[in-house]
């Protein structure tokens, strides 16, 4: 199953760049993650790029801070704060990203489509949608985590 997730731009651009290797959520989606559209949040509002999903990591936030802060992409105090009360917390590991040359809008998938508060399902026509854009090939990050 794909997934669109909202992300702020700040993050997005780190997994673009290949600097942020996990990106962290407090809920998990109950089907086989294969993949993550993004949509960057405020002030872009549209979808930017794609990233796939190598292993989804799930502990307490201290435990995966421990394994996965220091390639995160984000600050230990953003990231706790982030966290809240969660008593687990997932980390999903960036295999490959890749940013579309031109970003789509949600009206593209459907007029009524609003962003996801945190990640939603796409259907195959949404799905569709997207793949028919063209993307450059120097827009591929291959990520290599090497976690203990």
């Amino acid at each position: 199953m794909k997934i669109l997730l909202s992300i702020k731009p700040e993050y997005s651009n780190r997994i673009f760049s290949g600097e942020k290797k996990f990106e962290f959520r407090r809920l998990r989606p109950k089907h086989r993650l294969e993949g993550v559209y993004v949509y960057e949040s405020r002030p872009t509002k549209k979808i930017v790029g794609w990233f796939s999903v190598k292993n989804v990591i799930c502990g307490s936030p201290n435990d995966i801070w421990n394994r996965c802060g220091k390639i995160g992409g984000i600050e230990k105090e953003d990231y706790f704060k982030y966290c809240g009360n969660k008593k687990v917390i997932y980390a999903f590991e960036i295999d490959m990203a890749i940013r579309f040359d031109s970003p789509i809008e949600l009206s593209e998938l459907d007029p009524a489509f609003t962003p996801p508060q945190s990640y939603v399902y796409l259907s195959e026509q949404q799905e569709q949608i997207i793949k028919r854009r063209k993307i450059k090939d120097e827009n591929i990050v291959f990520m290599e985590v090497g976690l203990k």
